[in-house]
């Protein structure tokens, strides 16, 4: 009885053995080659048209029959996941809800360890290449292409927002009101100008010479002090500061002259979400149900960022940035699919004006700088797939 109650294990073992492997080599199959030939999971959900239904295909795992305790065994061994806020601590689409995941204790309950480092995205798409981080917010697609088309082994796994944040902003009796009125004027800008903005002068037939561009600092009062004609700005930030010095100021949107944009961007190490799949599909998972939380309970989600800064932290500011940027998002969110749901029109078209405006130097296949399949696994259609209660 005794050999037989061992072969009758030994089986078992084995059983489960091959299933594993046949499970990493389905993820294989349907990988994507990155820059160091590690598998990163591509399949039919990055595309734009996939219906959301696909269930756990990043880990080939059917979402009817999750195993959580499997799955949070798999996720303790990953390790320490650590991410990279994209402005400190401030109240924008991602590092909000993935402040509030952690605060909730959801990481802790998919099995996830986190650890969230505050800094900029620049720094973080640095740290995702190095491997140093393994997951980072990125403001817009277009800073995880430059990254890739430098080298970077990233990908986007997840938006936020399906239109734009940036904008020019114009003092309301300027006359400027749409991108013919900028001829011979002058722009402030930070560092470039933004490549939606040159977009926006190329589908309204505006030589981008006839405008004079200069590069300014973080003061909107160069705007209302005459400095400068126009400024570029975030829909969230500046126009709040000048309105609440008494000034009147006009926004033109580029998304609504030809050149939209995204923001709130996920990205993460090509490498480590091969390896473990489940923790990135999981991540994604804890910070989805955050975002219902912090939409439904904005102000006790901003008392958690600003405990969490160590410089002050202007609540009213971040209030109004969280109730801009939550609108844009729930607004521009993907008909039958949940929060962050990603397409390939979003990424091509900011791929589409990087090359435009020759800040990257080709035209990078959108399978090369974003995967679906995490976001896509944590859904049926609109609904979160959460642990069985």
């Amino acid at each position: 009885m005794e050999k037989a109650r061992r072969l009758y294990m030994m089986v078992v073992i084995m059983i489960v053995c091959c299933a594993m492997v046949l499970s990493a080599c389905g993820n294989g199959n349907n990988a994507a080659p990155s820059a160091s030939n590690t598998p990163t999971p591509t399949p039919e959900a990055s595309n734009g048209s996939s219906s959301g239904n696909a269930g756990n295909e990043a880990s080939g795992e059917p979402t009817q029959d999750i195993n959580w305790a499997e799955r949070k065994a798999m996720n303790e061994a990953a390790g320490e996941i650590t991410y990279m806020t994209g402005y400190y601590y401030a109240a924008s689409p991602p590092d909000i809800q993935v402040v509030m995941a952690d605060e909730l204790g959801y990481f802790e309950e998919l099995g996830l360890k986190v650890k969230i480092m505050p800094g900029l995205d620049s720094e973080g798409m640095k740290f995702l290449a190095a491997g140093q981080a393994q997951i980072a917010s990125a403001g817009t697609p277009s800073l995880v292409i430059q990254s890739v088309a430098n080298g970077a082994d990233i990908s986007g796994i997840a938006t936020f927002g399906g239109v734009g944040t940036s904008a020019l902003l114009v003092m309301s009796d300027s006359g400027i009101a749409e991108p013919k009125d900028l001829v011979g004027k002058t722009i402030g800008y930070h560092g470039a100008m933004p490549a939606n903005i040159l977009a926006m002068f190329d589908h309204n037939g505006v030589d981008p010479t006839s405008v004079k561009g200069v590069s300014v600092g973080y003061d909107p009062t160069v705007l209302s002090t005459g400095k400068v004609d126009a400024l570029t700005v975030y829909k969230s930030n500046e126009p709040y500061q000048l309105e609440q010095m008494g000034e009147s100021v006009s926004i033109i949107d580029p998304g609504q002259f030809g050149a939209e944009t995204s923001f709130g961007v996920l990205a993460a190490n090509n490498k480590f979400a091969a390896e473990h799949p489940t923790a990135v599909e999981d991540f994604l998972r804890a910070v989805s149900k955050a975002h219902e939380y912090a939409v439904a309970n904005p102000d006790e989600s901003l008392q958690v960022l600003a405990a969490r800064s160590d410089s002050v932290y202007d609540i009213p500011a971040e209030t109004n940035r969280w109730a801009v940027e939550r609108e844009l998002v729930e607004s521009s969110r993907a008909e039958g699919h949940g929060v962050a749901w990603q397409t390939d029109e979003q990424w091509q078209r900011e791929i589409d004006m990087l090359f435009a405006a020759s800040v990257i130097g080709e035209q990078l296949e959108v399978s090369k700088v974003m995967n679906n399949a995490f976001i896509d696994s944590i859904y049926d259609g609109e609904q979160l797939i959460w642990l069985e209660q």
